[in-house]
């Protein structure tokens, strides 16, 4: 019988334990509970801080995070994780939103402490960014994510439909346990992204507000023109110099700073050896945009940027450990892989037009949309030759500062344009 003994405490111990959930499962927490760990309070008191206005903040800000904490819970923001560490869609939307407002103060209102005393259209600008930047991933949990609900005795109950709402409330259920789609469905997210958006900013409002989150950004054509566009991946339909174009220079810093906190070096030494070079050079003047001669390698239309691979050749020539263009600019677009940003080739003697980009339309048509606006012209027809382009991001990732701090020509000053109605008080 001593093959027995012990059993009858072991099944006393299960009998006890049978109506705790798996070990798997984690539980559906409501919004205060998940904003409570010190990183997320951080967040939100920037936040908080830089908006000023106690009313705008309570009645959008907040319940817009509240909103996002309880529809993303604790799931990880990458399957593979972040350089080995595991992160949350909570902690990284709220990061990128603060940082984003944290730029867009410092790029756009630098004589501000605050954003209390800017237009109202401005304000509006500044919400729309703000909600972009905390939302920018939601639609990759519908197209990379299943999630089933639990019952708190441990038994499933249903599968999250998360077009029915955040998984709190649902069904009785008090847990949840998620895994990975197979099936690769991620051209869906750039439709399903604005949907959810919608969803998320449409149930936030606080009741004191004269218009929900969403009903305010719709208002105006173009502000909602950009931040769909944005939601949706289509960079080509965001301006330059427009205040949301700081969200993937947001994204970007994150990345940075996590390398150089965990010392984590980089397996493509002479792409971000030449990222490192060619951003000193924009910033120095070596490498001018918008040139408009000879030298003219580096174009930004309202478009895209158009980067010839000259550059390539121009940094082996003065740099005697990285001799080799080819590698150079294979592991440069790796190095942008690794911050997201696409970047595609260009045969420029496919195109209509000389130069760089041909004819710029940079600011033709009016004032960009949503932040600074820039005109300027190529006159000047250069020898065909191979580009890379790319899209605000990759700006981004190549200058230190937006572009209206380093194209000086051709700038007009930022004007407050009366909103459209109708307007909330804030």
């Amino acid at each position: 019988m001593v093959l027995f003994q012990g059993l009858k405490r072991h099944l006393k111990h299960a009998e006890a334990n049978k109506n705790d959930p798996p070990s798997s499962l984690y539980p559906i927490k409501p919004a205060t509970d998940l904003l409570s760990t010190e990183e997320n309070k951080g967040f939100i008191q920037t936040i908080r801080t830089l908006i000023r206005s106690f009313q705008c903040f309570e009645d959008f800000y907040l319940p817009a995070i509240e909103q996002f904490a309880e529809f993303v819970q604790t799931l990880p923001e990458n399957q593979r994780e972040f350089f080995g560490q595991p992160v949350e869609f909570l902690t990284r939307g709220l990061e990128r939103a603060a940082r984003t407002l944290s730029l867009c103060l410092t790029y756009f209102f630098p004589d501000a402490a605050d954003f209390s005393n800017i237009s109202k259209r401005d304000t509006l600008w500044i919400y729309a960014t703000f909600t972009a930047a905390l939302l920018l991933d939601s639609g990759k949990i519908v197209v990379k994510y299943a999630v089933m609900l639990y019952h708190k005795k441990g038994y499933p109950i249903k599968k999250w439909d998360p077009y029915t709402g955040t998984m709190l409330g649902q069904a009785q259920a008090s847990h949840y346990k998620f895994d990975y789609v197979k099936e690769n469905f991620n051209d869906l997210r750039r439709f399903i992204t604005p949907m959810l958006a919608r969803q998320l900013i449409d149930s936030t409002t606080e009741s004191s507000a004269k218009i929900s989150g969403f009903n305010w950004i719709a208002s105006d054509p173009e502000v909602f023109t950009v931040w769909f566009a944005l939601l949706a991946g289509e960079e080509s339909r965001i301006p330059m110099t427009s205040f949301m174009s700081v969200i993937p220079r947001a994204e970007i810093e994150i990345i940075e700073n996590y390398r150089k906190e965990k010392k984590i070096s980089i397996t493509d030494p002479a792409g971000d050896a030449f990222l490192q070079w060619l951003r000193k050079e924009i910033q120095e003047g070596r490498v001018a945009i918008n040139a408009n001669n000879a030298n003219d390698k580096l174009r930004v239309t309202e478009k895209e940027i158009i980067l010839s691979a000259s550059l390539f050749q121009q940094f082996a020539d003065t740099n005697a450990s990285y001799k080799h263009p080819g590698i150079i600019e294979s592991q440069f677009i790796d190095v942008a892989k690794l911050y997201q940003i696409s970047i595609s080739e260009l045969d420029q003697r496919s195109r209509a037009h000389g130069g760089l980009s041909g004819r710029s339309d940079l600011g033709k048509r009016y004032r960009a949309i949503g932040g600074l606006a820039a005109t300027q012209e190529n006159e000047k027809i250069l020898p065909a030759q191979r580009c890379l382009t790319g899209g605000i991001a990759l700006l981004a990732l190549i200058t230190s500062e937006p572009l209206h701090k380093i194209l000086h020509v051709g700038l007009t000053e930022k004007t407050s344009i009366k909103p459209a109605s109708p307007n909330p008080t804030i």
